[in-house]
């Protein structure tokens, strides 16, 4: 099977932005925006996850993604910026790789993203210490979570508790994008685009997009 022809954009995530939602619109996958994320640890070791990418930045060039900055992924980012992550959707036989450098997201485009979350999710961002030990002699999740609710207070009506200090967003900056779309036989199409990108405080200074195809 054999997905759509080359892309005709020069910059690579106007491709990604309409594969997301034809993926999207498709209704056959669930969460089509869930992407692999990978990091590396002090020790050198990698590891990777499922995130759900929330954002994509086209004319900057960066992705977004939210979690527990105390999270193993979190405590790895802060040691190394450097990041890798993966998007697939399986049924038109479409891959996205992005790789670059990763920054906190503004405290205020995290706040305004915690309010659009469930009451459900957002106390689970200030109960649940991710990536930790459970500790089963500590109380039930019930328990934590009555706790939590009492120490909280009432909740906004419009945008519930407020986001926890240790939680929220990233932008994932992109260095290098690779398009690849499944062809027969194995005869893959890929597309390696990339670009200068230099840290400016949090933010980074990024050249234009250079592509070159891949063999399969």
């Amino acid at each position: 099977m054999s997905a759509a022809g080359p892309p005709a954009s020069d910059n690579p995530l106007e491709t990604v932005t309409g594969w997301l939602a034809e993926a999207t619109s498709a209704g056959r996958q669930r969460n089509p925006n869930a992407m692999s994320l990978a990091t590396v640890g002090d020790s050198g070791q990698p590891s990777a996850r499922m995130v759900l990418l929330k954002g994509l930045d086209v004319d900057a060039g960066f992705a977004v993604f939210y979690t527990n900055y105390r999270s193993r992924k979190g405590l790895e980012l802060a040691h190394n910026c450097h990041a890798a992550a993966v998007l697939y959707w399986p049924e038109p036989g479409r891959q996205v790789r992005l790789e670059g450098s990763v920054v906190h997201s503004p405290g205020e485009e995290s706040d305004t993203y915690f309010a659009t979350r469930p009451a459900g999710s957002q106390l689970n961002a200030w109960v649940s210490e991710q990536s930790q030990t459970l500790d089963e002699k500590a109380g039930t999740w019930q328990q934590r979570l009555a706790a939590k609710t009492a120490e909280l207070g009432s909740p906004d009506p419009e945008t519930g508790w407020p986001r926890p200090p240790f939680w929220g967003g990233y932008r994932l900056w992109l260095r290098s994008v690779e398009l690849w779309w499944e062809g027969p036989d194995r005869f893959h199409e890929r597309i390696h685009y990339e670009r200068n990108l230099a840290r400016h405080d949090d933010s980074f200074k990024v050249g234009p997009w250079q592509h070159r195809r891949l063999q399969p």
